[in-house]
């Protein structure tokens, strides 16, 4: 597989996956959808590893990582669904946005990795304040919207989590059996949470099947496996531009497609989101450069 087409893929599933959570709840509780995209996305999984003969281990270490995984694809995801009912698919994508300084601060914390630098740090400080922007206007409008926000920023967390406990449980697997084995302990995980917390199935329009659809084969099955492919192939900082570029996109998609409204406060918010990103990844080198600081040790 060519790692820019790869690359391009993981950008695309991401851009269009929140438009494509709430589009799946209409008709249909948010867990119902859920389950859907999973228990779909496990058979299409098994049949794809079937015909590729790759074998799907269900050892010990395996199967860690397949329930650390669900960290991210259950609990996460499951806040998601529930919080895409309160806020925009566009303030979603910007939340994911904070992922890869998330994911470091729980580096720090759990692999004892080095100190921030005072780069990383003003990052950091410049994200806050840039939620705090879109926070001051966008998220005042209902009160559903602050559980929303919660909900969401849960979700990023618990995706960060995730990212961070399977480096340190690092295990062997070729990406599609990680995918496939991750969904296939996803899809019960969803089923018993929606009988207890309510999976209804009323009236699903067809853009919530289509939807459901969509997610299943590219949200669910393709976007884990491109995901998990680059990180195979490409240096971390390359793989968190993915992230700079789609709340553009999922924002842009959520106002063409979904009649969703841009604000001041919302387009200022995301750009210092990105600028803290470039900071972030980039911050030490610049910073050393115009002699703030010397740039860091190799």
């Amino acid at each position: 597989m060519s790692v820019p087409a790869a690359y391009l893929a993981v950008i695309l599933v991401w851009a269009t996956t929140p438009l494509g959570v709430q589009w799946s709840s209409e008709g249909l509780s948010p867990l119902a959808g859920a389950f859907s995209r999973m228990f779909l996305a496990a058979i299409i999984g098994w049949i794809a590893v079937r015909l590729l003969k790759v074998k799907v281990p269900w050892h010990r270490q395996a199967m860690k990582i397949y329930w650390i995984s669900n960290i991210g694809i259950f609990f996460g995801l499951m806040c998601v669904y529930i919080g895409a009912k309160f806020i925009t698919s566009g303030m979603i994508s910007v939340l994911f946005g904070l992922s890869p300084v998330a994911s470091a601060l729980l580096a720090r914390l759990l692999l004892d990795e080095p100190p921030f630098s005072l780069a990383k740090w003003l990052a950091v400080s410049m994200g806050l304040a840039g939620l705090l922007v879109i926070f001051s206007q966008d998220m005042a409008l209902t009160d559903s919207s602050y559980t929303g926000f919660a909900l969401v920023g849960v979700g990023m967390l618990c995706f960060s989590l995730s990212g961070v406990l399977i480096k340190r449980h690092s295990v062997d697997l070729h990406p599609l059996a990680q995918t496939v084995g991750s969904l296939t302990l996803a899809a019960p995980l969803y089923l018993v949470a929606g009988m207890i917390l309510g999976m209804e199935v009323t009236a699903p329009q067809p853009k919530a099947i289509a939807a459901i659809l969509y997610l299943t084969l590219f949200g669910s099955f393709i976007g884990f496996f491109c995901y998990f492919y680059i990180l195979k192939h490409m240096a971390a900082s390359s793989v968190a531009l993915v992230t700079m570029i789609t709340p553009v996109l999922a924002i842009s998609l959520g106002v063409v497609l979904n009649g969703e409204v841009i604000t001041e406060n919302l387009v200022f918010g995301t750009a210092m989101i990105c600028t803290c990103l470039l900071l972030f990844y980039w911050g030490d080198s610049l910073l050393g450069r115009m002699g703030l600081m010397r740039p860091p040790q190799v």
